[in-house]
């Protein structure tokens, strides 16, 4: 899985957070480091291409 190795390496300097909507969740990640952006970007790129039918892009 893309970004998988970074991330878990540098999960403690990503802040993560979860707000409930009537139709699911939103998650929003954020993090200072352009390596660790880069990683979030490929992880979540693959997982709505895996998760096409239940899956949205973010804003």
């Amino acid at each position: 899985m893309p970004g998988r190795a970074e991330l878990q390496d540098g999960y403690e300097r990503i802040e993560v957070r979860y707000k409930e909507r009537s139709d699911g969740a939103t998650l929003t990640c954020t993090t200072d480091e352009p390596a660790l952006v880069d990683a979030l970007h490929g992880w979540f790129e693959a997982q709505l291409s895996d998760h096409r039918d239940h899956a949205e892009a973010g804003h």
